[in-house]
């Protein structure tokens, strides 16, 4: 039997009233890459504050994302880079007005098997490709692939979504990185 494949722009709109009509969430995520990179941990979005992806061990990693920047500290290493945040997919969800189709970027949704999935790549190279996936009962989003330019895939599958929670400001915020 074939999965049942179903497009219409309705589906993109319906992901972004969806991803519009919340403020925070967390919720505990699976990654993994192409490379081999297995890890787990907790994701905190508040719009117009940022996110965080809290790593559990042996990860050492905290990534939060904030302002105009996005920090990736080793906790382990005690260092700390700085990227821009335009630079990641992640800009996008972090605004009032979410929009899956941004200006140079050309979106595709498809439904297979009960599944929404969202393809945003850019026009002009073709480098990339962000992937979101949204169950249909409740409808959430359950999880993102992302491919950089050099072709690493990675998989980020969320589970037990909370909404509308309560984040501080200091959720926000990199840890000290311990100088000598």
């Amino acid at each position: 039997m074939m999965p049942a494949y179903v497009y219409s722009d309705n589906y993109i709109h319906t992901a972004e009233g969806w991803l519009n009509n919340i403020n925070s969430m967390t919720a505990d995520f699976i990654q993994v890459s192409s490379d081999g990179g297995y890890a787990e941990g907790k994701l905190f979005i508040k719009k117009n504050h940022g996110f965080r992806f809290e790593y559990a061990p042996p990860s050492p990693l905290l990534i939060v994302g904030r302002g105009n920047w996005v920090i990736v500290q080793d906790l382990e290493e005690q260092t700390s880079n700085n990227y821009p945040l335009y630079q990641t997919p992640f800009s996008r969800f972090l605004s009032d007005n979410v929009s899956l189709q941004p200006k140079g970027y050309k979106t595709d949704a498809i439904v297979k098997n009960g599944i929404l999935e969202i393809k945003i790549v850019p026009n002009e190279d073709n480098n990339g490709l962000l992937q979101l996936d949204f169950s249909q009962n409740p409808f959430q989003l359950r999880r993102w692939k992302i491919i950089d330019q050099i072709g690493t895939e990675i998989i980020v599958t969320l589970q037990n979504h909370k909404f509308n929670v309560q984040l501080p400001a200091k959720t926000f915020r990199g840890n000290p990185i311990k100088t000598e």
